[in-house]
């Protein structure tokens, strides 16, 4: 994590350097950047280059993103059609069909900037969860972390990476903390109404059984 802060802050640095006051308005400053420095074939080289990239990350999610869906589904939390499986490849196929389909409509309704903070923003909370839930852990089962200083020390990692993810949250608009509000609320609402249905699929003995 620290070679990958340093890249990206020099990355910053030198674009900053090239463009100057430019960068602020530029859609694509790294591709302005290169065109800068290396003439028009730079640009477009940095932009194909990206494409690939993206390319690359869109189909990786696009196969392991709908696993929590199909997990959900499979535990009770959406429709148990969700934990469909495909007969011959053995996928998934239904989750990320749905997977899919929202991505294209956010894609399609949204800019990317906003949808990049927004997935931020989601993220650096569930990242707080973590965090949160890692040192519940430790306060609940003394033994995995030994002595009263070691779970002392334990402690000031998740309390440490929380505190920074409060300082990174405040450039938040109050429009996209009103957006992750109305998520974050219709995730608890989807917890709350299908507790009964967990409640029975838990009860049910074991296949095999």
């Amino acid at each position: 994590m620290i070679v990958i802060t340093a890249v990206y802050l020099a990355i910053q640095l030198v674009a900053q350097g090239v463009l100057g006051a430019d960068l602020a308005g530029q859609k694509t400053p790294l591709a302005a950047a290169a065109a800068r420095v290396f003439g028009p074939w730079g640009g477009t080289l940095l932009l194909l280059g990206a494409t690939v990239s993206m390319f690359g990350y869109v189909s990786g999610m696009t196969l392991a993103v709908p696993r929590a869906l199909y997990a959900f589904g499979r535990d009770g939390f959406l429709p148990r059609a969700m934990a469909r499986v495909h007969p011959v490849y053995r996928t998934p196929h239904l989750a990320i069909a749905t997977q899919s389909a929202i991505v294209c409509m956010l894609a399609i309704t949204s800019g990317f900037e906003k949808l990049a903070i927004l997935a931020n923003l989601v993220t650096l909370l569930l990242y707080a969860g973590c965090c949160l839930a890692a040192w519940a852990l430790s306060r609940r089962d003394p033994e995995t972390t030994g002595t009263p200083s070691a779970r002392l020390r334990a402690a000031l990692a998740p309390v440490g990476a929380c505190v920074l993810i409060l300082w990174m949250l405040t450039s938040i608009t109050r429009e996209e903390w009103r957006v992750a509000g109305l998520v974050v609320v219709a995730a608890v609402l989807l917890y709350a109404l299908t507790r009964k249905g967990r409640a029975r699929l838990s009860a049910r003995p074991p296949s095999g059984a």
